[in-house]
């Protein structure tokens, strides 16, 4: 992604700002991590750095200029480095996992971004594109298809995660089978154990499932 001061409005005329650009976005950011529950408006990112909301306008020209700038800063410069001519599931990989811990920081970018608000998803859309491109595929079609096959799985666990889902509920399921017909129930006593297990791999389980999906995908 670019730099956070990449494509910085310039302070408007007249009084000058107490605060810079850059002190507010790191200060929302900041706020975000500290409290990802916090609403991203502009009267909670005055807060943030003690200003009155109107004075933010000095530097963003509204809401989604502010979000823009937050998500450059969070995600700038978090892509992993790989060895030269690493097979592209190595690259993959360390791109699945940077933004997965960063996302999980701030899930409220997230799902800003997954839901459109924000353009700055389109940087690592093409760095993702690009990565298949190098390993030989150039099918727009299916590039589109795993790029979002990837940046999906990565945010949308991510959230999840955040969300506090804590240690599997093993003894609140088990006491819910009672609930079902007995067959459901006898099913999902089975299963519950293994599911268990597959919740404490976490996200390396969602990592190999992707990964082999898109080995399969891409043979085709």
């Amino acid at each position: 992604m670019r730099s956070e001061t990449d494509g910085a409005s310039a302070p408007r005329r007249g009084r000058p700002a107490r605060f810079s650009r850059d002190q507010i976005v790191a200060a929302v950011a900041d706020m975000l991590v500290a409290d990802p529950s916090a609403p991203l408006t502009i009267a909670r990112a005055a807060e943030a750095v003690g200003a009155k909301p109107m004075s933010l306008y000095r530097h963003f020209d509204d809401r989604d200029d502010l979000i823009a700038a937050v998500a450059r800063h969070l995600f700038a410069d978090i892509r992993p480095r790989v060895a030269s001519g690493a097979a592209w599931q190595v690259e993959v990989r360390a791109w699945m996992k940077a933004i997965y811990r960063q996302a999980r920081r701030v899930p409220q970018i997230v799902q800003l971004l997954a839901s459109g608000e924000s353009s700055e998803w389109l940087g690592d859309s093409a760095y993702l594109a690009g990565v298949f491109e190098r390993a030989g595929f150039h099918d727009d079609r299916v590039l589109a298809e795993a790029v979002y096959w990837v940046a999906t799985a990565t945010m949308g666990h991510a959230m999840i995660d955040a969300a506090g889902r804590g240690q599997f509920p093993t003894d609140r399921l088990r006491a819910r089978l009672d609930s079902l017909d007995e067959d459901d129930a006898a099913l999902n006593a089975r299963l519950i154990p293994h599911i268990e297990k597959l919740h404490a791999r976490g996200f390396e389980l969602v990592i190999d499932l992707t990964i082999a999906g898109l080995e399969q995908r891409l043979a085709r």
